[in-house]
C-alpha cells in the first residue's frame, strides 16, 4: 500500500472525518497494525470469531482488549457458557413464539433513552416466554445516513472510485449489505435472547406491516399473529417497540412480579439465563423491589449488552489516550445538566436549594446542583483512617468525571479549596482526588448534542454526518463503561444515563445463587456465606434527588 501524503491524508480526512483524539491512529492504523480491518473485510454479525482471529497480542488492540471493551461489565462477571448453549439449542420450537423488536421507533433519542427501552423489551419478551428478535428498517427506508442513529465506522462502506469522482479526488462510499443497521449497528443481540431465530413470517409481513401492527396497540395485551414461514414451520408474534412498549409495561409492571411463586416465575428466570437452582430463587422471591434486581443481576451475569466489534475497538482506542488508568481502581462521577435540569429534573434542583436555605426558586444561586455537593458523598474526617500517630492518611482517588457541562465544572474543581495541583484537591483533609475528564469536547458527551429529544441537524446531509454522529457514539459509549466499570459511582437517577448505570452495575450474590436449596425460607431471610441480599449493587452513591431503585428500563 503506498503511504498516505499529507495532502492525501488531509483530503481523507475531510470525506470521513474519525472521532478525535484517535483518528490519526485509526487512519494509519491500515497501514500500521494489522488489526484493523480493511475496508474490503466481511464481519459476520453473527460471529465476531474472523474479527477477533485477525488480532495479535503485539497490536494497539489485541484479544485481551476485545474481551475487556466488549462489555460494559468486566469479563469475569458474565458466564460465557449461557450465549454458548444458546448457540447450540436445536430445538425445533425455539422460534415458535417471538417478540419482535423495531428499536428505530426511539431511535431519535439518546443512548440513554435507547438503551433503557431496549432493557424494558428484553424483559417483557422473557417475562412473556418468547424469543426477542431485532427488526432493523431497510436501508432504502432508513432516515439515518449510512444507515444508523449510532452512525458510521469505517467498516461500514466499501470504497469505490468512479472516472468522475477520481478526477475530483473523491471517494463514492456505499454501505455494505452485509453490514447492520440501526441499533444492531450498536450491539451483538444475543442468541439467549433471539434463540437464533431470523425474522420470522418474511414472505407474507414484511417491515411496513410490522410497524402497522405496532401503531396498532391501544394498551391491554399486544396483538398476537400466526403467521407459516417459508420452511413450513409456524410463529405466534407480537410487535413492540418505544412509547407503546413503555405503555405496556408500564400498565402491565405490577402482575410481572406478582405470581411468585410459580411455574411462570421459574420459567421467566430460565429465559433469562438462570440456573435451576437460580430459578427457583427466583420464583421464590416475592419483594417487587427484589424480583426486578434479580432480573438486573441475571441480565448482567447473561451479559445482555455486548458491543458490536467495531464498537468495542474504537472505544478500546479512544481510552487509550486518555490519562486516567484504567487498569487500576479508579471513582466516577457523572453530572448531567442541560435540558434534564431545565424541565425534568427543575424540581429536584428547587428542593436541593430550599434546604440549603434558598426558597426563592426564581433567584437561586445556580440552576444546577453545584459539583461540590458530589464530592460530599467521600467520608468525612470522621470516618478517615489514622496512622499509630493519630494523623489522616491519605487516600489518593483518580476520579473521572462524565459531563456535558465540563466548562463549568472545571471552573468549579479550579474554585475548590486544598489545591493540590492543577487537576487535584484534598476534600475531607484525607482523600486525595485527581480529576479526569473526557478528552472530547462538550457536544461529543451525549449521542445527539444537548438534549434527548433529537438529533442535531446540522450537517444532515453532508457526506460527514454518518462519520460525525460515530464519534460522539464513541465518546458516549467509552463515558459509560467508564461509568459502569468504575469502583465508585457517583450521579443520580434524574436522568436515564445515571439509571443505565444503575442497571449495568447490579450483580447476583454468587454464595445464594449457587445454594441448593432454594426454598422460601432461605428467601426470605437471605442469608448464605456472610450475604445478606440475592443481589448487590457495586458501590454507587446518588447525589441528590430520588434514590428509588426503578424497575428494568425505568
Amino acid at each position: 500500500m503506498t503511504a498516505a501524503t499529507p495532502t492525501n491524508l488531509r483530503t481523507m480526512m475531510r470525506s470521513r472525518p474519525p472521532p478525535f483524539a484517535y483518528g490519526i491512529v485509526l487512519f494509519l492504523g491500515a497501514v500500521t497494525a494489522p488489526f484493523l480491518l480493511s475496508l474490503g473485510t466481511t464481519i459476520s454479525i453473527n460471529s465476531d470469531f474472523g474479527f477477533r482471529r485477525s488480532l495479535s497480542n503485539g497490536s494497539l488492540y489485541s484479544l485481551k482488549d476485545a474481551d475487556q471493551y466488549s462489555n460494559l461489565q468486566a469479563s469475569h462477571d458474565i458466564d460465557h457458557s449461557i450465549e454458548n448453549r444458546a448457540r447450540q439449542n436445536d430445538d425445533p420450537d425455539k422460534c415458535s413464539r417471538i417478540l419482535l423488536y423495531l428499536p428505530d421507533f426511539f431511535a431519535d433519542h439518546g443512548h440513554g433513552s435507547q438503551i433503557n427501552t431496549y432493557i424494558m423489551g428484553v424483559t417483557t419478551a422473557t417475562y412473556l416466554n418468547r424469543a426477542m428478535v431485532l427488526v432493523e428498517p431497510p436501508l432504502e427506508v432508513n432516515k439515518y445516513a449510512g444507515g444508523s442513529q449510532f452512525g458510521c465506522p469505517i467498516d461500514a462502506f466499501h470504497e469505490t472510485m468512479t472516472k468522475t469522482s477520481s478526477l475530483r479526488g473523491e471517494a463514492n462510499w456505499h454501505v455494505r449489505e452485509d453490514f447492520p443497521l440501526g441499533f444492531s449497528r450498536l450491539i451483538q443481540h444475543p442468541a439467549w435472547l433471539s434463540n437464533g431465530c431470523p425474522v420470522p413470517c418474511a414472505d407474507t409481513h414484511g417491515y411496513k406491516s410490522l410497524v402497522q401492527l405496532y401503531q396498532g396497540y391501544r394498551g391491554g395485551d399486544f396483538t398476537e399473529i400466526t403467521c407459516r414461514n417459508p420452511d413450513g414451520t409456524e410463529t405466534n408474534v407480537v410487535v413492540a417497540a418505544g412509547s407503546r412498549l413503555r405503555a405496556y409495561f408500564r400498565e402491565h409492571e405490577p402482575t410481572m412480579t406478582r405470581n411468585h411463586p410459580s411455574p411462570e416465575a421459574t420459567q421467566w428466570a430460565l429465559n433469562l439465563g438462570a440456573t435451576p437452582q437460580e430459578a427457583g430463587l427466583f420464583s421464590n422471591t416475592k419483594d417487587s423491589r427484589k424480583v426486578w434486581d434479580f432480573v438486573l443481576g441475571l441480565m448482567n451475569k447473561a451479559g445482555f449488552f455486548k458491543l458490536q466489534p467495531w464498537i468495542a475497538r474504537d472505544v478500546a482506542l479512544f481510552l487509550k489516550s486518555f490519562d486516567l488508568p484504567m487498569d487500576e481502581e479508579y471513582s466516577a462521577i457523572h453530572v448531567r445538566r442541560g435540558d434534564k435540569l431545565a424541565v425534568e429534573a427543575r424540581g429536584e434542583v428547587v428542593k436541593y436549594w430550599r434546604e440549603q436555605g434558598h426558597v426563592d426558586e426564581n433567584n437561586l444561586p445556580t440552576d444546577y446542583v453545584p459539583f461540590a455537593h458530589y464530592l460530599s458523598q467521600w467520608d468525612g474526617p470522621d470516618k478517615c483512617l489514622t496512622n499509630e500517630k493519630g494523623d489522616l492518611q491519605v487516600m489518593k482517588h483518580n476520579v473521572y468525571v462524565a459531563t456535558d457541562d465540563p466548562i463549568v465544572v472545571r471552573q468549579e474543581i479550579a474554585a475548590l479549596p486544598n489545591q493540590v495541583n492543577q487537576n487535584t484537591v484534598l476534600w475531607n483533609d484525607c482523600h486525595q482526588l485527581t480529576f479526569h475528564f473526557n478528552p472530547t469536547d462538550a457536544s461529543a458527551f451525549h449521542l445527539n448534542g444537548d438534549g434527548e429529544k433529537g438529533f442535531e441537524q446540522e450537517g444532515e446531509g453532508t457526506e460527514d454526518s454518518c462519520f460525525m454522529r460515530y464519534r460522539r457514539n464513541i465518546a458516549s459509549i467509552a463515558d459509560m463503561m467508564i461509568l459502569s466499570k468504575a469502583r465508585t459511582f457517583i450521579g443520580e437517577y434524574n436522568s436515564n444515563w445515571g439509571r443505565v448505570i444503575r442497571t449495568m452495575r447490579v450483580r447476583l450474590n454468587v454464595p445464594v445463587a449457587q445454594s441448593d436449596d432454594t426454598s422460601a425460607t432461605v428467601v426470605e431471610n437471605s442469608i448464605v456465606q456472610g450475604m445478606d441480599s440475592l443481589t448487590r449493587t457495586l458501590d454507587s452513591r446518588i447525589a441528590w434527588g430520588s434514590t428509588r431503585e426503578r424497575s428494568p428500563g425505568y
